[in-house]
């Protein structure tokens, strides 16, 4: 199993990422930040609420992603 930054690299070098592969990886970027932002919640009360709705869109453009990959793929 490839490890993710070569899976990402391989993805991102076909040229034109698909509709789905966009939506995943933006999700995974929402997630990361998202996960980013807990640690810092003592210091800045601003960084909860902003968490939790990267989280939340992070979430929602990870399933919208893998559903359109796998109605991509059914197609082929």
């Amino acid at each position: 199993m490839p490890s993710p930054r070569r899976l990402a690299a391989t993805v991102l070098s076909k040229g034109v990422v698909s509709r789905g592969w966009y939506s995943i990886l933006t999700g995974v970027a929402m997630l990361y930040v998202a996960w980013l932002l807990s640690g810092v919640g003592d210091d800045d009360p601003a960084a909860a609420p902003v968490g939790l709705v990267l989280a939340v869109v992070g979430v929602w453009c990870l399933a919208r992603g893998v559903r359109l990959e796998a109605r991509r793929r059914a197609g082929d």
